[in-house]
C-alpha cells in the first residue's frame, strides 16, 4: 500500500472503538480549501504544489450525497523533481454520512494507481478494485464495517468530531479503507494555539496529532500535526509532516463557500 504524498496531509482509542457520525453542522454546499504544500530537503524550503478539497450536493444512486473532490498537483517547476497528479473523489449519503462510492487516481513521481471502493449496505459487502504499474489488477470483497470510511469521507468526518472542550490527551480512532485493508487512524489532542496563516491573518487553533499509516513516505513512527480552526468550521489551517526524505507543509491559501463564521479569527 502506497501512502499518498498530499492527501494523507489532512489526519490507542480511548473507549476502543470508532465513533460514529452524529450530525454535520460544519461544512456545506460549495466549500472550497485551497492549501500551498512546500517541501523540505535540508535547509531548503520549496513551495511544491497546491491541494485542493470542495464539496457539492449531488443526487447518487437515487440518493441525496455529498460528493467529496480532493486534489493534488505539483507545480510545474517543481515537477521534473517530483511531479505529482493525485484525484479522489467520495459519494456520500447526507443523512448517514455512510461512504457509497470512491474513486482515486495517483501519479506520483512515476508510480501509478487506480482504485475504486463501491459499498453495498444490503450485502453488508464492499467491492475494491485496484490496479497500479507495480501490481496487477486486485478486485477484492470485505465486509462492510460499522463506521468506516473511505479516505476523503474520514477527512470530513473528523472535521463534524466536537473537540471544543477536549481536554489534552483525549485520543479517537478512526476506521479507514483504504484500497482493500481496513486501518485505525489515531488522533490525539494536544492542546490550543493560535496559528498565523499566509495571508498574515491569526486563528485560534485546536492542535491534533494523527498516526499515519506506514508506507513509502510516511514513517509508522510519526506522527503527522494538524491546527484546526475552535470554531464551527473546524477548518484545517496548518498541517506539518516528517517524511522519510525531509518534511511537508500545509498553509491554507484560501476558503470560499464556509458554512458558518470564523469566529476563530484573531485578526
Amino acid at each position: 500500500m502506497k501512502s499518498n504524498l498530499f492527501l494523507f496531509l489532512i489526519f490507542q482509542s480511548l473507549c476502543g472503538y470508532s465513533q460514529c457520525f452524529t450530525s454535520n453542522n460544519v461544512f456545506g454546499n460549495g466549500e472550497e480549501l485551497r492549501y500551498t504544500v512546500s517541501y523540505n530537503w535540508g535547509p531548503v524550503w520549496v513551495d511544491a504544489g497546491i491541494v485542493t478539497f470542495s464539496v457539492t450536493q449531488e443526487s447518487f444512486l437515487g440518493k441525496p450525497t455529498w460528493r467529496l473532490k480532493g486534489t493534488g498537483k505539483s507545480f510545474a517547476s517543481y515537477d521534473l523533481l517530483f511531479k505529482v497528479r493525485d484525484y479522489f473523489d467520495s459519494w456520500t449519503d447526507q443523512a448517514t454520512f455512510k461512504p457509497i462510492s470512491f474513486r482515486r487516481y495517483v501519479y506520483e513521481g512515476g508510480y501509478t494507481l487506480l482504485n475504486t471502493l463501491n459499498f453495498d449496505y444490503d450485502s453488508k459487502k464492499v467491492l475494491s478494485n485496484t490496479k497500479s504499474n507495480d501490481n496487477p489488477q486486485r478486485i477484492d470483497t470485505l465486509p462492510v464495517k460499522p463506521c468506516a470510511f473511505d479516505m476523503l469521507s474520514a477527512i470530513y468526518f473528523t472535521r463534524t468530531l466536537d473537540f471544543s472542550n477536549a481536554q489534552p490527551g483525549l485520543k479517537q480512532q478512526v476506521l479507514i479503507l483504504i484500497d482493500d485493508a481496513y486501518y485505525d487512524i489515531n488522533i490525539r489532542v494536544l492542546g490550543k494555539e493560535t496559528v498565523e496563516s499566509l495571508d498574515g491573518k491569526r486563528y485560534r487553533c485546536i492542535k491534533f496529532a494523527a498516526k499515519m499509516v506506514q508506507g513509502t513516505i510516511f514513517k509508522g513512527d510519526e506522527d503527522v500535526l494538524v491546527w484546526v480552526t475552535d470554531d464551527a468550521n473546524k477548518i484545517p489551517i496548518y498541517i506539518e509532516a516528517k517524511i522519510i526524505v525531509g518534511t511537508i507543509k500545509a498553509y491554507l491559501k484560501n476558503a470560499a463557500g464556509i458554512k458558518n463564521p470564523m469566529t476563530s479569527l484573531v485578526r
